[in-house]
């Protein structure tokens, strides 16, 4: 797993301010905003960690993926989970069999539609975010088919 503070990946994002209690209070509204700022923030991380991002928000009818990244010869199915705090519970326990199944749903139908082979490399990460700790966490291959 790997841990990174926020602090230091929005100093090099340049554009997302911290003011002293909540982190970037004047960009989130509602949970879609929440979100696509921590999928920027994911984006960020991973590429700072030597990922190549493939893309972002693959929608499929019934799955989703928040980014397809790419590590060598492996493809990574990423989930982003973004929290302003613990009081909804921790990100990763937001991944239940019915969310396991929707993001393995559109992992074989991106695989499928990329035209990659049944046997390909790829696993399923999850990120998650803690807005008010300032601090990103990346844990790799969440879970096995």
């Amino acid at each position: 797993m790997g841990t990174l503070s926020l602090n230091h990946l929005t100093a090099k994002a340049g554009n997302i301010q911290k003011s002293k209690n909540t982190f970037l209070s004047s960009k989130l509204g509602g949970s879609s905003k929440l979100g696509a700022v921590g999928e920027g923030l994911a984006s960020k991380f991973l590429i700072n960690k030597g990922y190549a991002i493939v893309t972002r928000n693959y929608h499929i009818r019934g799955g989703e993926i928040d980014i397809v990244a790419k590590k060598g010869d492996i493809i990574v199915f990423v989930e982003v989970k973004t929290r302003r705090g613990s009081e909804f519970g921790k990100a990763f326990e937001a991944i239940n069999q019915r969310k396991k199944h929707k993001i393995l749903l559109a992992v074989r139908n991106y695989l499928a539609q990329e035209n990659l082979p049944a046997f390909a490399s790829w696993r399923c990460d999850l990120i998650a975010i803690d807005l008010k700790a300032a601090q990103i966490r990346h844990y790799k291959n969440v879970f096995l088919v």
